[in-house]
């Protein structure tokens, strides 16, 4: 999509000028990683959903650091009519995966063709709480789990040596 397509179709759907779309229109080709590193309160977030009205049958996987973050995404896109899940919010008590799991779901062409991005949203957490998360340390088994699927790392306190501590990690 254009420019302007992208900020026209985003100004009907969520209700809100997009100030990010070069963003948006990169991640909608899905050809390589991006860094979104912008103020807190410019729209980062909404850079997240954005591609999902380009691509309809489209799947974002979002990583956030607190499950307060992922709450308040799944109301925000619910309020917009779109179905998402915090899984760590523990509303879900079943999770249904075929036998092998999510290991299969990675493997399967049909689910990996639909993933947009994976979404590090505060993403230089992967830097500054890795000692304490240890999951941070493993984020770069995505990589090699969903070669094909870009990594969007968004940040409002993305400085040289935390960018280079993540480019490292994943």
């Amino acid at each position: 999509p254009t420019l302007a397509e992208i900020r026209a179709i985003t100004s009907t759907a969520f209700r809100r000028h997009p100030c990010l779309a070069e963003a948006v229109q990169q991640a909608v080709k899905g050809d390589k990683d991006m860094v979104c590193i912008a103020p807190t309160g410019s729209g980062k977030t909404l850079t997240f959903w954005m591609p999902l009205l380009f691509r309809k049958d489209g799947v974002q996987i979002v990583v956030t650091p607190l499950n307060l973050l992922g709450t308040q995404n799944v109301k925000e896109l619910a309020s917009y009519g779109i179905r998402a899940c915090d899984i760590a919010e523990g509303r879900y008590r079943a999770i249904t995966v075929n036998g092998g799991g999510f290991e299969k779901l990675w493997k399967n062409d049909a689910f990996t063709s639909r993933l947009i991005s994976i979404i590090w949203d505060e993403a230089h957490c992967i830097s500054t709480w890795s000692e304490f998360r240890e999951e941070y340390k493993d984020a770069y088994r995505l990589r090699y789990l969903l070669p094909r699927t870009p990594f969007y790392l968004a940040s409002a306190t993305f400085d040289y040596d935390i960018k280079r501590d993540v480019f490292n990690t994943l």
